[in-house]
């Protein structure tokens, strides 16, 4: 998928503001709830902070009675009560604020990962293909997180700007003249800083994408675990995601240098504005030396909440493009939402298609005016050179794909009209490489499916002759067939399969290449399957290795895109090169 670089002028500002929006669905009232009790805790912290000063300084002078504000005074005992209140409240604020954030920070990266992954669900096929490998880990691991970060980071911000209000607020109130310079002098800290956040959201970008890159290459590794093994390429391996390693290191260390860096340059121009502040105020000469402790204190404390509040700016600016590429695969994913027509199916007899063309993105066509009946209760073979489009036309009928041109047509309607879900039921797949999950047999074969009953399962079984198999382990249906299918072997994987794909009583059974893994004994039990199932449905068969079209009633030639001859075995050794070609290569003429 092609990124757009990051604008440093004019459109980057807007970033921020779009990841905001899109974080923060359903969550202004708490953001507003949470700001109102920082700004309430604030003033109460910056009134004690005026009490104890001015306390401290009664205690000094000897004196048991203290002016605290707006010319209210109070004895020191009941002033130093009142403090302990005031704290103590402050506290119970700060403690509401924190829980809050929490549970806006949780809730927002959960709504976030159950929209996207919902999304990626019901997207079509030809989407979910196109993406990167190990992508929707990264977006549901990392990306998301990065989401988490920008609202606790924002909440902080919240927490520390209300706080810095009430307590500049509280210093104005004491001090009128030097908290105004200091509040003059705040907001034009922002002015330098502008160029920092930016530079902050382009090192964010190029992080992210030095992230997803490192994320594919853990998955190519992971999934390349016995090839590894079998070529003795561990050291190059080693070398390879070293590398990979390095480039995200220093990604990472560029932003983590430029994003701290803020700290740094907003405390060194934060201190000259009290300095600057100080001095406005000694040259006015117009406090007292009690208002201007007090003063000083408010303001030197306005600091760190300052430092929040600028520290949350940065870590926003940072997150901004992980969640703009969060938004953008959303809106990929649900762009690319299966249709579905609803329309019921009924029982399917007759399956085939009517000049269909396909091509994938940016190439030449992969089939090519592609028309054929298949009658009910064939079993049909479909054999061509690697590259041919038989996976192509498999997707095609399966609904997974949509023709450009033509239409796949089940009893003379267009499958496109259907409902999705029955149509799953009605046509079902069998793929090459068997794709177990974590569990038990049963489990396996009900796939996901609650309204499959043990009774179900087992008839299945049956069909695929694995029943016997299974009820020999001490589990039974309940043996755990471990990670990818380990605990299995590969005919029994296979033969899972099929009963996962039988399970719900489909009309058209279609298999690619179901033997090519198989020893010669799981090669006769799956033949013995196939065979097993047709007077009860059509069967139709990717094949490679050319003894399994003995039991197929037609065989299919797809060449160059092309159909070039449907016809019985017999026939086509007479009409047919490539048959011919290759039952010579395989021995078997």
């Amino acid at each position: 998928m092609k990124r757009s670089s990051p604008d440093p002028s004019g459109t980057s500002g807007k970033r921020p503001r779009r990841a905001l929006k899109f974080v923060l669905v359903g969550h202004r009232r708490m953001i507003a709830t949470i700001a109102t009790s920082s700004f309430v805790g604030g003033l109460l912290e910056a009134l004690f902070l005026v009490m104890v000063t001015r306390a401290a300084f009664a205690v000094a002078d000897g004196k048991h009675r203290l002016d605290v504000v707006s010319g209210r005074s109070l004895s020191l005992p009941s002033a130093l009560l009142v403090a302990v209140g005031l704290i103590s409240i402050r506290m119970v604020l700060a403690a509401y604020a924190a829980w809050a954030s929490a549970n806006l920070s949780a809730g927002t990266v959960a709504r976030i990962r159950g929209t996207l992954s919902a999304a990626f669900l019901d997207s079509s096929w030809d989407v979910q293909q196109a993406q990167q490998a190990g992508s929707l880990q990264e977006l549901l691991t990392t990306y998301s997180g990065h989401a988490s970060y920008m609202v606790s980071n924002l909440a902080q911000g919240v927490v520390s700007a209300a706080n810095l209000v009430a307590l500049l607020g509280m210093a104005v109130a004491v001090n009128p003249t030097g908290a105004l310079v200091l509040v003059a002098s705040v907001g034009v800290l922002a002015l330098p800083l502008r160029p920092l956040r930016r530079a902050v959201g382009r090192r964010g970008d190029a992080a992210n994408r030095v992230g997803m890159d490192f994320a594919t290459s853990v998955n190519e590794v992971s999934e390349l675990g016995l090839e590894l093994h079998v070529f003795q390429v561990q050291e190059e391996a080693k070398t390879a995601m070293g590398a990979t390693i390095e480039r995200a290191r220093r990604a990472f260390a560029r932003y983590q240098f430029i994003a701290g860096l803020g700290t740094t340059v907003y405390t060194g121009l934060a201190y000259l504005a009290v300095v600057g502040a100080l001095g406005v105020v000694a040259a006015s000469n117009t406090t007292s030396l009690t208002s201007l402790g007090a003063a000083m204190l408010v303001m030197l404390r306005s600091l760190g909440y300052g430092q929040g509040v600028q520290n949350a700016v940065l870590s926003v600016a940072g997150a901004s493009p992980a969640i703009d590429e969060l938004q953008d695969r959303l809106q990929i994913f649900t762009a690319g939402r299966r249709a579905d027509a609803g329309k019921p199916i009924g029982k399917v007899d007759r399956i085939g298609m009517d000049g269909v063309w396909f091509a994938y993105p940016n190439s030449k066509p992969v089939l090519r005016n592609v028309s054929f009946t298949i009658k009910p209760h064939e079993t049909i073979g479909i054999v061509g050179p690697s590259g041919a489009g038989k996976s192509t036309l498999v997707q095609l009928l399966l609904g997974l794909r949509e023709p450009d041109r033509g239409w796949v047509l089940a009893d003379g309607r267009d499958i496109a009209t259907f409902d999705r879900g029955e149509w799953a039921r009605r046509v079902t797949f069998v793929p090459q490489a068997a794709h177990l999950v974590a569990g038990t047999v049963a489990e396996n074969i009900r796939f996901f499916r609650p309204g499959v009953s043990p009774e179900d399962v087992e008839r299945a079984a049956r069909l695929a002759h694995l029943h016997e198999e299974i009820v020999d382990w001490a589990e039974g249906y309940e043996h755990q067939v471990g990670t990818h299918g380990g605990h299995l072997s590969g005919g029994q994987q296979q033969r899972l399969c099929i009963a996962r794909a039988l399970v719900e009583q489909p009309d058209v059974l279609i298999l690619d290449e179901p033997t090519s893994a198989l020893d010669v004994r799981s090669e006769h039990l799956v033949r013995s399957t196939l065979e097993g199932l047709k007077q009860r449905m059509t069967v139709i068969v990717i094949a490679h290795r050319l003894s399994t079209l003995t039991i197929c009633d037609r065989i299919m030639v797809i060449k160059d895109g092309e159909l070039k001859d449907f016809d019985t075995a017999i026939q086509l050794e007479q009409s047919s090169e490539f048959y011919r070609e290759a039952l010579a290569l395989s021995g078997m003429r």
